[in-house]
């Protein structure tokens, strides 16, 4: 069936968040729209304006606005009759907890196919609902049509934890910088970005700085981002008189920081992807991360454009960081192999692989 008659309805929380899975959404879904899918977006909550560009031909119907306050069965019925209006043939959570709402719906509607799309790792711990998502996995894997993560070390995690009855297809998240210039000399900078929270690490970050900012004090660290844990790492960051690491704050321009630094570090503990490492990668920086659950391992090859630690071992952390910092001719290669890499990712080969998979689905049911 020819892509121009398929009708592809994505499924998120809130579409007015800035994270990473809202921008990987908006690339996704407007490279199908360009490719001739017909393409909208529902959105449980959020204030109607997206932080992240969307073609205008894609609708996006905001429930919250629609019907504030409504119960579980209003909303039902709402998204029902919006998934008939649009005749729709693929129904695409962005986030397995919408399984909740998915499962009901696939009943209503059981022409239409319907994909769960996983942005965290199988292992991931969330600090609330840990164990709803245990039984969302479950109902995800018994079933939707098909599920769809992001690295092939998770899907092994769902191949040996679960018993599947639906069909599984890794598929990488897209680079959304593609054909970088060659990289200029930047500056003794080490940059990470990512929500100030506890997953993402950087109070390890901090802890390996402190071994390394007395011996090399015209370097600094810069983390972009805002989270929770703010003023829990800014009092780290003052008890351990740091006068090099900074952290900037949420920035809409975050490639001209990838440009400024020399080196990116990614200090997670927990990762559904690592789309913040790819991101600088492509602009030619070596990278440093914890070989965390689960994507850094499919991203950093070990020693040729970047190292992978341990997890949590921040003296490792700081020694990697070092010879970073102290060998010019290494991190320069590094990071032209890091931008090398990236070729894997590009956003048409992703797309590629999208369509393979719509397109197989239909095929199979037709």
């Amino acid at each position: 069936m020819d892509g121009k008659n398929l009708k592809v309805v994505f499924f998120i929380g809130n579409m007015s968040h800035s994270g990473g899975t809202e921008r990987v959404l908006s690339i996704i879904a407007g490279g199908l729209s360009q490719r001739g899918y017909q393409v909208s977006i529902m959105s449980l909550w959020g204030n109607g304006q997206t932080f992240f560009q969307i073609p205008e031909k894609i609708r996006i119907y905001w429930l919250e606005k629609e019907a504030p306050g409504a119960g579980i069965l209003k909303k039902l019925k709402l998204l029902t009759s919006f998934l008939k209006q649009e005749n729709t043939d693929f129904l695409i959570d962005v986030d397995i907890i919408l399984v909740f709402y998915s499962l009901i719906l696939k009943r209503l509607i059981p022409r239409m196919q319907w994909i769960s799309w996983e942005h965290f790792n199988f292992f991931y711990h969330f600090k609330k609902n840990q164990s709803l998502r245990g039984i969302a996995r479950r109902l995800v894997g018994r079933f939707s049509d098909h599920l769809v993560v992001l690295s092939e070390e998770d899907k092994g995690y769902y191949q040996d934890n679960l018993k599947l009855k639906c069909g599984i297809t890794r598929i990488y998240n897209p680079n959304p910088y593609e054909e970088q210039a060659p990289k200029d000399a930047g500056e003794p900078i080490i940059f990470a970005a990512g929500r100030l929270t506890g997953v993402k690490g950087f109070d390890l970050l901090i802890e390996s700085w402190k071994l390394l900012e007395p011996k090399y004090p015209q370097w600094t660290v810069l983390v972009a981002g805002e989270g929770e844990d703010r003023e829990k790492l800014e009092k780290a960051v003052r008890d351990a008189a740091l006068c090099h690491f900074h952290l900037i704050g949420r920035t809409a321009h975050v490639e001209q920081y990838y440009k400024r630094a020399e080196i990116f570090a990614l200090p997670s503990r927990d990762e559904g992807f690592g789309m913040v490492l790819l991101e600088a990668m492509d602009f030619a920086l070596p990278a440093v991360s914890f070989a965390c659950k689960a994507g850094p391992r499919e991203i950093v090859i070990e020693g040729e454009n970047g190292f992978l630690v341990a997890p949590e071992n921040t003296e490792a952390f700081a020694r990697k960081l070092e010879l970073l910092m102290t060998d010019d001719e290494m991190r320069r290669e590094m990071g032209r192999k890091a931008q090398k890499s990236t070729c894997r990712f590009n956003k048409a080969q992703i797309l590629d692989e999208w369509e393979k998979l719509l397109e197989s689905m239909i095929n199979q049911t037709g």
